[in-house]
């Protein structure tokens, strides 16, 4: 196979070859997408000649495709699955079009291999959803858990996306090995430096990148190993300052005594040194000297003599009227200071006051920056080891973790197995976006692939633009894709037509490179003697059909706007004033295109015709930053532009919205507290006018009737939830109704809505109101980054966007208003990259100290402002507008245009003199092509954009013809009432049963299975006289034997009981050697920890005196063996027994909630059914006529598997006396009857047998359900019934009400089909 490969050829996607390590330069809006979704398909059919095809046909399996976000993963699988479709269809019956490479595909294959090659294209489409198209993290995660064995990592190691607190811990950590032992001195050295280990932690964090190889001081690699010099070195220079400190301190009366006299001089001499300085005030610097006005000359002149004759504040000034301090303006007639002795005086005076200390040599290394090195090596480690310890992984750890795996020196023969097994399993891998590659990364495909060897046998195909990279603040490293361009030189490939945009753009955007590219470092700065790795390469243009047409005609494809200097800045123009008049201009502009496209004369068309009107939507304004996204934003509120921010980063939980939210819930949950009250009352998003809240302060009826208000809306959290609540808050303020009249009130109002769902959803989760706002708290105090939801109209507005997010993007038309600015990396950066031959560093010295580094990355900030510049210029497909001026920064008079990608672009970064030079420059930049135009900025007007007109709704679809919905409810068992035997009516004809039947009331929704439950037992329960409430006098002391009958009766205290018995049954205890031990066997443990939660239980009810013997009880209830003699025998034939503590978790279903589905039951039926088929037919109160229609819900105190069969267990509290023998079966049967727990056990039987049925193959009533076991606590003693009532309903009976709730009854209610 040849594999001569011209150096740079232009990329057929048809015969680029599908082997070795290529890398294809793909300049902006060329086909990247479509060509690398082309190559996939050629895989597939293994499409080629022996110099360009394969070894072999591949599947979706066998290709990886790289990209670096989720969103890009999924878009690109889209894609090319697509593509797979369109070509297995195109195969099959496609029609010819010369202009298709499907076509030119197609040919290459005989008619009788088309349907060959459908099939496999159609089986890669549908095995898409395997293929290997992820981001660099998804793959490297899958690597390392599919083989773990080479990479030597864990199996289950979990995923991270937040580190921050481990990492903080570690650090703080690291201050305590560290600084604790060090003495007094020592230690105040350090905070002198670093007050805390939040400060280290702020300090290193930057420093901690994957990608960094460490730090250097002045160029040279940094290590510190040992602190204690440093700190020598530091404390020997602070004693010598605090001696030069003290020395001054002594000498300060002599000080005193010559400052005094040097007034006295200048007072005696005021006369001749203010004529002196009077006539000196038109050559001295106005800045210096406050002499651009006489006024102002005079009053510092002023208070030079008030400081001199009466011990005024010195000017801050004053030190610029000393002996050679005189700062004066060139070719003015005065050039130096005559040589008055007041003057020498002062410069002597001011010399004195300087302190010795500042000419004391401080320590070469600072001390800050050597704990810094000392400490990132270590933090590092330990941080790395304790992810280990966790199991855990950042995102940056997947990479190292891999590259490791794979590096020779580290992971010995285990790295080349890993390496080849990869290879084998991914023989094709195709990178998208190359150019945001870091180091890592890199070193990862070529240890597997080895681009320089170019094998035959795989291939590794590099996909990317070096003029689009412009993400270096998060990693990606241009100079690792020069490095990957040189080990493949001989092998590079070019996308040289735009599909994007017209011929215009294009045709602008080519004359501006072109003109930079003349430059000595040419247009993107990498040219060295006659070498550029980054060439300017111009592409042709494909074209659209349609047009843009302006009111002023057809729209030049690049227009510069030139913002001259104002009337006082005669040679430039501040960036601050430059963006207010940018945006306000730029926004005037677009107020004026949309006002003519709704009168015909804005849009889109052919041969001067518009056919398609200019919207909002068609409009993109990229910008660099959040300052100047808010400063555009506001210019187009203020005209009433709609306008969204795609580059919007904010949390919901940092909107005003959520912090107002958090009043409002205090306030609904506590509406009694005025204080409260009234903040919520006053927050931002609830906006009522200040006269109605003072109104209110003063009118005692209308603040009550708030007050009152604020207690509804307490009643209705607690029983229809907090989204319910929120929404009739909002309902009554008018809140939606004003928010949409208001500039961007739909927002606020999504915002609340959003945070209305959050809420509500979490309150599932949480317990009572203020864990729920506690909940909200801790998510606003964290900053958690729920990102704020999208308006469905956001799209239909003008996009605000950074041109970082707008990369991949494209929009009609482009405004860059701002794009003359610049952002420079000064002394206020802390440290910058730093480049060595090993790699990338941080340096640490300062820009003071070593001003090469900072000057090294602003000119690498420049370069990459270049291509930025690129990426901007490309997105646009019609026009773009630049905003451009002869700025200046801070208090600089003449422009520094230099320092930005266009100043670069007019003049090759050389300085440009004034307002003049500069117009001319871009005069002649201009005139490089017919489609660049230079014009005067638009002039800004305060005009609005009228809104469109009120889209008329088509008519109201008529609601369908459904049933009656109004009697369709969920009701509990709670919901069938009953009345005593004697009012039992006479069954007869149905007329009178349906002239008795109303429907039954749905249930409120309780919040708790305890809540049911106590709703059912306040109805049931009738309270005992007080006498026999209370617990007679012989029942002697209690205990653990008798504590039942000690214990009060009722409902509150029989949930309590309830809630005893639903605790125990989820305990866990670990031992010291075993198994954990979970379930109610863990109470008969030897466990202390149950008993001690167990006591805090009974703390927190104020039922203390009754912990020990309840303790006691629960210990002997959960182990006593039940005798169910009276549910038959078990498989064996033997009578069945077991103990709570016998069963395990896995045998238990605590609180099982169900549903029933009713429809139109008749509880006469259902209660009949019931009493004939249950308890031998004893008679019993009968159920009221009514129907049952919905859900009928219930809470099962526990299901327990015993022995194959499953059994329906109630906890009863009832008090049938105050001994044991009062717990008869006679007795307890009498309860059952009374309060209809029949119906209720078998209702419970109804369910567990749909339930069963639905989860066990070979179900059967008879051999699988054991029955019902009421459980009357309080008479566990018993000596004959042991407190349970065991019963088994047929199974007849059980079918015909599965049968009859399902619906299965004639429409006479009452008979049973």
């Amino acid at each position: 196979m040849s594999k001569v490969i011209a150096t740079t050829s232009q990329l057929n996607p048809l015969t680029f070859p599908l082997w070795g390590s290529r890398l294809i330069e793909a300049s902006a809006g060329t086909g990247k997408t479509f060509t690398l979704a082309l190559l996939y398909v050629r895989l597939v059919l293994g499409h080629g000649t022996k110099e360009t095809q394969f070894n072999r046909p591949l599947t979706p399996r066998d290709i990886l495709v790289v990209t670096f976000t989720d969103a890009a993963a999924e878009e690109l699988r889209d894609r090319i699955r697509n593509r797979l479709v369109e070509a297995a269809a195109y195969f099959r019956d496609g029609v010819a079009n010369a202009n298709d490479p499907l076509e030119k595909l197609r040919q290459d294959y005989s008619p009788k291999e088309w349907n060959t090659c459908a099939w496999k294209l159609q089986m890669a489409a549908e095995g898409m959803d395997e293929s290997r198209v992820s981001t660099i993290h998804s793959w490297c995660n899958r690597v390392l858990v599919e083989q773990a064995f080479d990479t030597r990592g864990l199996f289950n190691r979990q995923l991270v996306t937040d580190t921050e607190d481990l990492l903080a811990q570690v650090v703080r950590d690291y201050w305590r090995v560290h600084f604790y032992p060090l003495d007094e001195m020592a230690a105040g050295l350090i905070s002198d430096e670093l007050k805390s280990p939040a400060e280290l932690l702020t300090a290193i964090r930057n420093l901690l990148k994957a990608s960094s190889q460490g730090v250097t001081f002045k160029g040279e690699v940094l290590k510190v190993t040992d602190l204690t010099p440093h700190l020598a070195a530091q404390g020997a220079y602070q004693q010598a300052k605090d001696e030069a400190a003290q020395a001054f301190a002594v000498e300060a009366e002599k000080r005193q005594a010559f400052e005094a006299e040097v007034k006295a001089h200048w007072v005696n001499n005021w006369q001749t040194i203010e004529e002196h300085l009077l006539e000196l005030r038109s050559s001295l610097n106005a800045r210096s000297h406050k002499s651009g006005s006489e006024a102002d000359y005079l009053k510092l002149l002023g208070e030079i003599y008030a400081w001199a004759a009466n011990n005024a504040e010195q000017p801050s000034l004053l030190k610029n009227f000393a002996a050679g301090e005189f700062k004066f303006v060139k070719n003015k007639p005065f050039q130096q200071e005559n040589s008055l002795e007041a003057f020498q005086l002062l410069k002597d005076l001011l010399e004195q006051a300087k302190p010795a200390a500042i000419n004391i040599e401080q320590p070469e290394l600072p001390l800050k920056a050597a704990v810094l090195a000392h400490a990132l090596p270590w933090v590092k480690a330990e941080f790395n080891k304790r992810m280990k310890q966790r199991a855990e992984m950042g995102f940056d750890d997947l990479l190292v973790e891999l590259d490791k795996a794979l590096d020779p020196e580290l992971a010995k023969d285990s790295a080349e197995r890993l390496a080849a097994v990869l290879k084998e399993r991914f023989p094709i891998a195709m990178i998208d976006e190359f150019q945001d590659t870091d180091p890592i990364q890199y070193r990862i495909f070529d240890r597997i692939y080895q681009l320089e060897t170019n094998s035959a046998a795989s291939g590794l195909f590099m996909i990317g633009d070096p003029k689009q990279a412009i993400y270096s603040f998060r990693g990606a490293d241009i100079y690792t894709y020069l490095q990957a361009r040189t080990a493949t030189e001989g092998r590079h490939y070019t996308l040289k037509k735009n599909f994007r945009s017209t011929q215009g753009v294009v045709e602008a955007c080519n004359a501006l490179f072109k003109q930079a590219e003349s430059y000595d470092r040419a247009a993107f700065r990498f040219k060295e003697e006659n070498k550029n790795p980054i060439p300017f390469v111009a592409v042709e243009a494909q074209g659209r059909d349609e047009q843009l047409y302006l009111p002023s005609g057809e729209a030049a494809p690049l227009t510069f706007w030139y913002f001259s200097p104002e009337e006082d800045e005669d040679q430039s123009l501040a960036i601050t004033r430059y963006r207010e008049l940018a945006a306000a201009s730029a926004a005037s502009e677009i107020v004026d295109w949309l006002m003519a496209a709704k009168q015909g004369k804005a849009g889109f068309g052919k041969d001067k015709q518009i056919t398609q009107p200019l919207k909002p939507a068609d409009i993109a304004i990229l910008v660099r930053t959040g300052t100047e996204a808010k400063a555009m934003r506001e210019a187009l509120q203020a005209r009433q532009v709609p306008s969204v921010y795609l580059s919007d980063r904010e949390s919901l939980f940092s909107s005003q919205e959520a912090q107002d939210m958090l009043h409002w819930l205090y306030a609904c949950a506590n509406p009694l507290d005025e204080r409260l009250v009234k903040a919520a009352l006053g927050t931002n998003s609830l906006d009522l006018p200040l006269e109605q809240l003072a109104g209110w302060q003063e009118d005692e009826l209308a603040w009550e009737a708030q007050m009152e208000l604020f207690q509804q809306l307490h009643w209705q959290w607690q029983r229809q939830g907090v989204l319910v609540m929120l929404q009739q808050l909002l309902q009554h303020y008018q809140l939606p109704a004003r928010l949409m009249q208001a500039p961007d009130g739909e927002r606020h109002l999504t915002n609340l809505l959003h945070l209305a769902e959050w809420l509500q959803e979490a309150s599932v989760e949480l317990d009572g109101e203020q864990a729920l706002i506690r909940h909200l708290a801790e998510y606003l105090d964290a900053g958690d980054q729920q990102q704020l939801l999208r308006l469905e109209s956001d799209a239909e507005r003008v996009k605000v966007i950074t041109i970082h997010k707008s990369k991949g993007l494209e929009y009609p038309l482009v405004l860059l208003p701002f794009i003359g600015s610049w952002r420079d990396i000064d002394g206020n950066t802390r440290e910058v990259d730093y480049q060595l031959e090993t790699g990338k560093y941080q340096e640490l010295a300062g820009n003071k100290t070593f001003k090469a580094a900072w000057d090294a990355a602003n000119d690498a900030r420049i370069s990459e402002d270049m291509r930025l510049l690129y990426v901007a210029l490309t997105r646009a497909s019609h026009a773009l507008w630049l905003g451009v001026a002869a700025l200046k920064s801070g208090n600089a008079k003449k422009p520094q245009v230099e320092r930005s990608a266009l100043g670069y672009l007019l003049n090759a970064g050389q300085p440009i003199a004034d307002a003049t030079a500069y117009e001319e420059a871009l005069k002649q930049l201009a005139a490089t092509s017919l489609h660049l135009v230079r014009q005067a900025a638009p002039a800004m007007h305060p005009h609005l954009l009228e809104p469109d007109d009120a889209l008329e709704l088509d008519k109201a679809v008529a609601a369908p013809n459904l049933k009656d919905l109004t009697n369709w409810w969920i009701a509990s068992y709670s919901a069938i009432q009953f009345q005593s035997v004697n009012g039992q009516i006479i069954e007869g004809t149905q007329e009178v049963a349906d002239n008795l039947m109303l429907p039954a009331s749905p249930d409120k929704e309780a919040e708790t299975p305890r809540e049911d439950q106590r709703d059912e037992e306040i109805k049931t329960f009738q309270p005992p006289p007080i006498a026999e409430a209370q617990p007679q006098q012989d029942l002697g002391p209690m205990s653990d034997v008798n504590v039942m009958h000690h214990f009060p009766a009722g409902a509150v205290w029989g949930t309590l009981l309830h809630s005893v018995l639903e605790w125990a049954a989820i305990q866990e205890y670990k031992p010291t050697s075993g198994k954990k031990i979970k379930g109610f066997a863990a109470v008969i443990a030897e466990n202390t920890a149950s008993q001690e939660a167990f006591k805090r239980f009974c703390d927190k009810r104020n039922i203390e005196n009754f912990y020990e013997p309840l303790w006691g009880w629960l210990v002997s209830f959960v182990q006593k063996k039940w005798q169910l003699d009276a549910l038959g025998k078990d498989v064996e034939g033997k009578a069945i027994s077991f103990s709570l503590s016998d069963l395990k978790p896995a045998q238990l279903a605590v609180e099982l909630e169900f549903m029933l589905e009713s429809h139109q039951v008749n509880t006469l039926t259902l209660d009949k059914l019931i009493r004939e088929n249950t308890l031998e037919q004893v008679s019993r109160p009968v159920a009221k006529p009514n129907y049952l229609n919905g859900l009928l819900k219930g809470f099962i105190d526990l299901v327990a598997e015993h022995d194959g069969r499953y059994y329906v267990i109630d906890w009863k509290s009832n008090r049938l006396g105050f001994s044991d023998s009062d717990y008869t079966q006679a007795a307890m049967l009498k309860q059952i009857l009374e309060h209809r727990y029949d119906m209720q056990y078998v209702l419970y039987l109804v369910a567990l047998h749909r339930l069963l049925k639905a989860r066990l193959p070979d179900y059967d009533y008879d051999q699988h359900v054991g029955g019902a076991i009421y459980v009357f606590l309080r008479g566990m003693n018993a000596k004959l019934s042991e407190g349970l009532f065991c019963d088994k309903p047929p199974k007849a009976l059980i079918e015909k009400l599965d049968a009859l709730l399902a619906g299965a009854h004639s429409e006479q209610q009452g008979v049973l089909v």
